[in-house]
């Protein structure tokens, strides 16, 4: 890992709005946009760019951009550009009329950073992107599932996957065997302990099925001919992809709405994205998300079968009509992006935002979006799975960081396939008198680091490896009794709760390139907003120390090569109380 990389600190604490004057640096555009009068999605459109429209990036406000292009200056998202374009200006150029540092450590659990060219995005991580608005068989089109593809690329990106890692399909590819295929694919694609988004747009349906000897009422994705994928089989792929992949993020932008025909809304820009299959009326019970593929991984219980390593979006509830904007989209997708990419507020002050905070912000917007259309009320975000996933971080750092919720984020990351157990001796500690022991098992073998959120909530603290002890590779199933000779750990005061993190990891982290310094046997470093990010990515694992070979793609990136390169991680959080 460069040693250097946490030395570099980020412009957006400089002011809590900061606006920059930049000179003019060249950039073009990856996906088509529109251009805006206004940092933000919800102004007046400008102009609709083409993909690789030529830019010069004029100011960043946010995770938005000023833009010249084609004439015309208005707003674009940073996610939508990349450096360069046919001005053949050098690789720091963006960088650096962005105002971002080349290796800016912002974190998210799907793939480590998030995903702007600006910051380094992961080999691992792989998105299939499926959109249908131009049905067949007199199936009402969905005029603004075009911007959708649009939008989940720059989601995709916002997650941490490479451009020639994003595969999308739209329309007349993805007939019922079209739909099988790009699900064949992608798994054939995911390696051990990749990341994997998968996002669809366009209608659902729900009609009679048979499991068995019993008849269901059963819910579906919609093909471009009028065929379905049945939840069942969608539940099938999904576990073949779970039990690979470390990290599953699925968003369904479609609904099943009982009795709501889009052919009656009443509304040429807003449509439903629900058509009623035949048979369907018979099913008492209408639903939006798709419950049976969510027993893979929606319970909490059985830890080591990675149910928490999952999360999926859908855009509304089980008795809603999702919207589509002909205009600019899904209300779902459009709220969900903007929040993704930085306009969440993190309200736990752990420097990232969860797929909970990201909920907490887009579901306003979609009210808003929907609000003054007599037709339809606002639709609601559900999610399942494991909800305090970080996905991203916000365009701006709390000021205040709270210690506890930072190990909890790390925590709420691990691959939950990964089974780590760490038990304290006693229930509570007497300050300036107690020994604390404690005992740590890991199902798989790794790199162990203990981490501590103190009472005091002044500092983080790297317990172990420390000064006296660096053997911290542990084996599969083994049983470790902690400290070890050669060092103690004693209840310091001030009485409170302690967090303790265990991490295990398949690849070494170095905690000594954030600045920590010494205590003692141990290290440890304020808690700042900037310590507290860099902790978490540290945690997540990075890619800058790692060998060559970990930067193949395609056929080359072997399963000997995914497993040498692997971040993953397990992790159990204890509280140690302190008392007088």
């Amino acid at each position: 890992m460069n040693t250097s990389l946490f030395a570099l600190r980020y412009w957006l604490l400089i002011s809590a709005a900061i606006a920059c004057a930049l000179p003019l640096h060249a950039a073009e555009l990856i996906r088509t946009q529109f251009l805006l009068d206004a940092p933000t999605s919800r102004g007046a459109v400008v102009a609709r760019l083409p993909a690789n429209t030529q830019a010069e990036v004029l100011e960043r406000r946010g995770g938005w951009a000023r833009v010249r292009a084609d004439g015309r200056e208005g707003w674009l998202r940073v996610l939508a550009l990349r450096d360069g374009g046919a001005s053949g200006v050098s690789a720091g150029g963006l960088l650096s009329a962005l105002g971002k540092r080349e290796r800016e450590p912002r974190h998210t659990s799907v793939a480590g950073l998030r995903g702007l060219e600006i910051v380094p995005s992961r080999v691992s991580a792989h998105a299939l992107i499926l959109t249908i608005g131009d049905y067949w068989n007199g199936i009402p089109r969905l005029n603004g599932v075009i911007h959708d593809a649009d939008s989940a690329a720059l989601m995709a990106r916002a997650l941490g996957v490479p451009d020639d890692n994003v595969t999308a399909l739209s329309d007349a590819a993805l007939t019922q065997a079209g739909l099988r295929a790009a699900l064949d694919g992608l798994e054939q694609r995911v390696l051990a302990n990749d990341e994997v988004f998968i996002y669809y747009s366009g209608h659902g349906t729900r009609l009679q099925a048979e499991d068995g000897r019993d008849r269901r009422c059963a819910e579906a994705l919609l093909s471009v001919d009028g065929e379905v994928l049945l939840d069942s089989e969608l539940e099938q792929r999904l576990q073949r992809i779970a039990m690979k992949a470390r990290r599953l993020v699925v968003f369904i932008d479609a609904c099943h709405a009982g009795g709501v025909s889009v052919r009656d809304t009443g509304d040429q820009r807003f449509t439903g994205k629900f058509f009623a299959k035949a048979g369907a009326e018979p099913c008492e019970r209408p639903v939006n998300v798709l419950t049976r593929a969510l027993t893979v991984v929606d319970s909490a219980e059985d830890a080591g079968k990675g149910k928490r390593n999952f999360v999926h979006i859908a855009a509304a509830r089980d008795n809603e009509v999702a919207l589509d904007d002909g205009l600019r989209g899904g209300l779902a997708t459009q709220a969900w992006l903007d929040c993704l990419s930085g306009a969440a507020t993190d309200l736990d002050g752990s420097t990232g935002l969860s797929a909970r905070e990201i909920q907490a912000c887009a579901q306003p917007r979609i009210e808003q979006l929907a609000s003054g259309h007599s037709r339809f009320s606002p639709h609601h975000l559900t999610l399942h799975g494991n909800l305090d996933m970080v996905l991203g971080s916000p365009d701006e750092l709390p000021l205040s960081v709270e210690p506890a919720a930072v190990l909890h984020d790390i925590h709420a990351n691990r691959d939950d396939r990964r089974v780590v157990r760490l038990t304290a001796d006693k229930p509570a500690y007497t300050v300036k008198q107690d020994r604390v022991k404690f005992t740590l098992q890991s199902s798989h073998g790794g790199y162990v680091y203990l981490l501590m959120a103190g009472s005091d909530g002044k500092h983080f603290d790297l317990l172990f490896p420390n000064k006296r002890d660096q053997r911290n590779l542990i084996q599969a199933n083994e049983t470790w009794n902690l400290p070890r000779a050669g060092w103690t750990f004693r209840a310091g005061g001030p009485a409170g709760a302690n967090q303790l993190l265990a991490i295990v990891s398949d690849q070494p982290r170095d905690f000594s390139s954030i600045g920590m310094r010494p205590a003692g046997p141990f290290s440890v470093i304020g808690v700042t907003p900037l310590a507290a990010r860099d902790i978490q990515f540290v945690s997540a694992g990075d890619s800058a120390g790692a060998p060559p070979e970990c930067a193949m793609t395609g056929a080359a990136r072997s399963q000997d090569i995914a497993a040498a390169c692997s971040e993953a991680y397990g992790a159990d959080l204890i509280t140690l109380m302190e008392i007088d």
